[in-house]
């Protein structure tokens, strides 16, 4: 599971990581519910190297309208504690897979 976040948390959440990913997602997301087993397995196969972690955009409205979350489901990556990238739109874990190597290699590269 996905750590869940608040927007309280949200200010420290890419701290002491390299890599973070921020899922923002609703409960009423059909999109958003199929994203979610792709990101859990993904948080297992990269467990150590990126932290996961996600927000709901109900409960954390002035937060998402503070990073311009316009669409769900909705990515943030964050490189060393900043936010630096945002993928919006469901993708398939093999996709999400090969985009997040690409990341850690960038970061490694920093």
């Amino acid at each position: 599971m996905l750590e869940p976040i608040t927007g309280a948390e949200f200010e420290t959440v890419g701290a002491g990581t390299d890599l973070t990913v921020v899922d923002f997602w609703a409960d009423w997301c059909g999109p958003c519910k199929m994203q979610t087993p792709a990101l859990e397995a993904l948080d297992e196969d990269y467990d150590g190297k990126i932290k996961f972690a996600s927000l709901d955009v109900d409960q954390n409205k002035e937060l998402a309208e503070k990073l311009q979350i316009m669409s769900i489901p909705a990515l943030v990556i964050f490189k060393h504690g900043k936010p630096a990238e945002k993928v919006v739109g469901f993708h398939p874990q093999a996709a999400l897979k090969k985009y997040l190597d690409q990341k850690l290699t960038e970061v490694t590269a920093d």
